[in-house]
């Protein structure tokens, strides 16, 4: 017996229409964590070039420490996050979506990743981010 759902329309869906609205203003809100690492320079580079030619949207940037940055996309005010380092048991990791992960530092403490951060629960918008940056990567 067919099981037929009615009412999803196209998924994935982001309830605040982040991946809509940069495509409409053609803007990316991204926030940069002052003392970006060169090493993370050069891939955030060839991933933003990609976000914006799938999106059609130019990044524009908001310089600041970690936390403001987080609270910032938390609020929607915010699109990306960028450069930020989260050890494993971050508790943020349950209030935004840490992406992909850049690449792993070996520290003292364990293992720390760089991230593209997004807003919770924009799909759609997060399952772009996640394929441009896994694309920028070679993966």
């Amino acid at each position: 017996m067919p099981l037929f759902i009615s009412g999803c329309g196209s998924l994935p869906k982001d309830p605040e229409s982040t991946l809509d609205r940069v495509r409409k203003e053609g803007s990316i809100r991204v926030g940069l964590v002052r003392g970006l690492e060169a090493s993370d320079k050069v891939v955030l580079q060839r991933v933003l070039s990609r976000i914006s030619t799938v999106t059609e949207a130019k990044p524009s940037f908001q310089v600041g420490q970690l936390e403001p940055l987080l609270a910032a996309l938390e609020a929607g005010d915010l699109d990306l996050v960028i450069g930020g380092r989260f050890a494993s048991n971050t508790p943020w990791k349950k209030r935004v979506n840490l992406g992909a992960p850049l690449h792993d530092t070996r520290t003292s403490h364990g293992s720390v990743s760089g991230r593209i951060v997004q807003r919770n629960g924009e799909n759609a918008w997060i399952m772009l981010i996640d394929r441009e940056t896994r694309a920028a990567q070679g993966l």
